[in-house]
């Protein structure tokens, strides 16, 4: 249908009697929020890139994700193979899929903070901007915003009846629904309501036969069924009062369900290389290992799973003889395998007030989020009945925010007070059917009780030294008391997609921990403005994210200290050619103390505090050079380095941390007609990254190859813009790019891995009203 569309739409346009449409979708004029005041995304003296939610419909970004092609510096992290996302800005990364986890980039939602990474994938529907801010923002944003932050604006009621309906068909059976209705409800009283649901089929088809060659051992009961799906519903209600006397009160509520398949991840076998001493120091690829080694230690085979035999029965397989059918593609053979495995709910309530004095604006954010996952996968991802892994999680959060903004003849400012409590109940844990091996019929699970509670004082001032010249200076102290209650038990497996502790598990560990500290971030900048079109800053920037636990599988708990980033950065912003360009660049040097490096180790994650130094540039440049060509182009290079990491016992090298490409690069380019019906526009776009790796401790199994990523979209719109219908194709050229990757080389001689989503086509049709 959609190759269909895309030839009606490609034939109209080259039959009809046309003009050239006089606006520009790139060079869109965007009010931002990211200093906590209204400014003009060209007067912000920070890199900044922003999307409105008019350029997200037209670009075709449908969830948080999408926005990271486009955005110079900022690459992806995240679990689940796929199912959640983490941001990495410049580097700075902490892909610790633990619940207990907050990442250094922070996320925002309406002025929400999201505490926990689980949150952070979310359909960007009925958005009226998203911004995404590079570099320290603790200032202004808090104590874990140390790579930068996202910020996403919804749309907001208006007092004119408005609204849309859309609606998308795509490959992989994929129906999503996106609405929003908006208007008065009396002379004081407006509202909107905003929907969302998506349903997509699976993507990988499972060959799995219970109990077949090469490992006869019975599997999982139900399993074996095909997977990487999605099905999601959100909800948002916002209600707005104009209270008079310069008052104002805005209510929302949302609410977001997803049911996804267990991780849809593959194997990819691999083989520790031990040193005499028994130190892993490195990880290959088992197919290059001709000998078909379990490990290989000091150049001798060595027995790897503790059977008595040092080589894999199959040359090139794992410790059972598996091999994924079809490499990357879209075949796999695993039993432990659910359609309707991993379940996500979120829901939240807030409260923004705002009254307006005199001499400043006094603002109130009062915000509670509750998040619920219940993650399973085959820790091995084969057909053998090894182990299962499992997650649980709820957190609950609470924050408060009340900030005084004003002005003076020669000064702006900003000065608040904020507190943000979070609860976490985590659990995670390991679980064996009868057949298996190591844990035979039993589970063992950590759990972890964690509370936090957050004060910080906050103040930012703009001084005008002169007519040009502008003095930035900002403070935040942080006051952060943590405690956590962790215990390691272990009883019967009695259901694998189940995690159970009762009173018959057996507690192997019971501990109670505190990490409580006192933190400060602050900035100093001066800011050159010569003219309209021109803006130069230069400054340091001293950013913190605070201390917290190590929870992994195991119940090898502990502390690690705060991460603290001394940035220094200068930037240009260059608007050109009479306002068709934009130029914006940056150069930064990173200066970290006690870094939080998080590495992951055959079945367990932990986060060791080290020295590391980033430097890096970025540009992108916006181009509306005629009337009906849109350029956009973007283009990074990060050298970041995370100094003498400890890769195995005693052996310390440098390393590059993980899902950091030295060079990324995109460009988009798109040309719209005028038609006699409406216009027309056909776009074409494509991201590069350099070579990266999956994990910290960058061996050679650890890489994840360089790619290139290219996406289509025609679209027609009516001359009233009321009606629009799209085609596109995302990932044309079919790559299939690794995304995560998790090395469990001892304990299967495997790697999971997770790869792009293959070519899908689709049709989006829209009304406004």
């Amino acid at each position: 249908m959609s190759k269909t569309l895309c030839a009606a739409a490609i034939g109209l346009a080259l039959h009809s009697s046309y003009t050239l449409a006089a606006d520009s979708v790139v060079l869109e004029k965007i009010t931002v929020t990211s200093q906590k005041r209204e400014q003009y995304i060209n007067d912000v003296s920070i890199a900044v890139t922003a999307f409105s939610g008019e350029q997200m419909d037209a670009l075709g970004f449908e969830s948080s994700t999408d926005l990271i092609a486009f955005t110079p510096g900022v690459s992806l992290a995240g679990d689940i193979g796929g199912q959640r996302a983490i941001f990495n800005i410049r580097g700075v990364v902490q892909n610790d899929y633990a619940d207990i986890a907050e990442a250094p980039v922070a996320v925002y939602v309406d002025g929400g903070y999201l505490a926990s990474t689980q949150a952070q994938t979310f359909g960007l529907f009925d958005i009226s901007r998203v911004e995404i801010l590079k570099g320290p923002q603790g200032t202004l944003f808090g104590r874990n915003a140390t790579g930068g932050m996202v910020n996403t604006i919804t749309a907001k009621p208006t007092e004119e009846t408005e609204g849309y309906a859309e609606v998308t068909f795509a490959s992989f059976e994929q129906k999503r629904f996106e609405g929003a209705f908006s208007g008065s409800l009396n002379e004081n009283v407006t509202g909107r309501i905003s929907v969302m649901a998506n349903k997509m089929g699976n993507i990988l088809e499972n060959i799995y036969e219970d109990g077949a060659e090469p490992d006869t051992r019975a599997g999982t009961e139900g399993g074996g069924e095909d997977g990487y799906n999605d099905d999601t519903k959100a909800v948002r209600g916002q209600l707005n009062f104009d209270l008079g006397n310069n008052a104002n009160l805005l209510l929302s509520a949302n609410w977001a369900d997803s049911t996804k398949s267990e991780g849809p991840y593959q194997v990819i076998n691999t083989t520790e290389v031990k040193d005499a001493a028994g130190n892993v120091v490195d990880v290959i690829y088992a197919a290059d290992d001709p000998l078909g080694c379990d490990a290989i230690q000091a150049g001798v085979c060595v027995d790897g799973n503790f059977n008595g035999d040092p080589y894999r029965p199959v040359q090139g397989g794992d410790f059972n003889g598996n091999i994924d059918p079809d490499g990357s593609g879209e075949l796999v053979n695993k039993d432990f395998a659910f359609d309707d495995q991993n379940k996500i709910e979120s829901k939240g309530l807030a409260a923004t007030y705002d009254y307006e004095f005199d001499a400043f604006t006094f603002t109130s954010v009062t915000d509670w989020k509750n998040f619920t996952r219940v993650i399973g996968l085959d820790s091995d991802q084969t057909a053998s009945p090894e182990l299962i892994f499992q997650s649980d999680g709820d957190i609950t959060q609470f924050s408060e925010e009340l900030r005084l903004n004003g002005s003076t003849m020669n000064m702006k400012w900003v000065a608040g007070f904020y507190y943000l409590n979070i609860d976490t109940e985590y659990l995670q844990g390991l679980a064996a059917s009868p057949t298996g091996g190591y844990l035979a019929g039993e589970e063992q699970n950590t759990l972890a009780d964690i509370t936090t509670d957050s004060y910080s004082v906050f103040g930012q001032i703009d001084y005008d030294l002169d007519d040009d010249l502008v003095l930035v200076a900002g403070l935040r102290l942080v006051q952060e008391n943590k405690s956590l209650d962790g215990q390691l038990v272990q009883n019967a497996n009695l259901d694998d997609r189940v995690i159970e502790v009762d009173d018959t598990a057996t507690p192997l560990v019971d501990v109670a921990l505190e990490n409580d500290k006192f933190m400060w971030s602050a900035k100093l900048q001066l800011d050159y403005k010569p003219n309209e079109d021109t803006l130069l800053y230069a400054g340091v920037n001293r950013g913190v994210k605070a201390g917290n636990f190590n929870a992994p599988l195991g119940g090898a708990f502990s502390t690690y200290d705060p991460e603290v980033l001394l940035a220094y950065e200068a930037g240009a912003k260059l608007t050109l050619m009479d306002g068709k360009a934009q130029v914006n660049s940056s150069v930064f040097y990173y200066d970290y103390e006690d870094y939080q490096s998080f590495s992951w180790v055959n079945n367990a994650g932990v986060v060791f505090n080290e020295q590391a130094h980033f430097t890096g540039a970025e540009v992108e440049i916006l181009l509306n050079p005629v009337d009906a060509l849109d350029i956009m182009l973007g283009a990074s290079y990060t050298d970041a380095v995370v100094e003498d990491l400890e890769v195995a016992s005693g052996i310390f090298v440098d390393t590059t941390p993980p899902y950091t490409p030295e060079w990324q690069g995109s460009a988009l380019i798109r040309y719209t007609w005028s038609l006699d019906s409406g216009s027309i526009a056909a776009q074409a776009s494509g991201s590069y990254q350099s070579e990266s790796f999956h994990n910290a401790r960058n061996f050679t199994a650890h890489t994840i190859e360089s790619h290139f990523k290219a996406d289509a979209r025609v679209t027609w719109e009516d001359t009233q813009g009321l009606w629009s219908v799209a085609a596109y194709v995302n990932n044309l050229t079919d790559s299939d790019h690794e995304i995560i990757g998790f090395d469990v080389s001892g304990f299967y001689g495997t790697t999971q891995m997770s790869y792009a989503k293959p070519r899908t086509y689709g049709i989006t049709v829209r009304r406004n009203f």
